[in-house]
């Protein structure tokens, strides 16, 4: 998962999730967001490992 954060129109602060970075990238180009101040974050899922030794 990535998390788009931005400043929109009104200079305020907007955060979007996308599930693909194809995605995010395809929304950053329609929208002019790679002109402007931005910053993508990539969660990425731990699983813990449970098995006692």
């Amino acid at each position: 998962m990535f998390i788009l954060r931005f400043a929109d129109d009104d200079d305020n602060l907007s955060v979007k999730d996308f599930t693909s970075l194809t995605d995010l990238k395809k929304y950053i180009s329609e929208n002019n967001i790679d002109k402007t101040w931005h910053q993508i974050e990539e969660v990425k899922k731990v699983i813990p490992n449970l098995k006692e030794e």
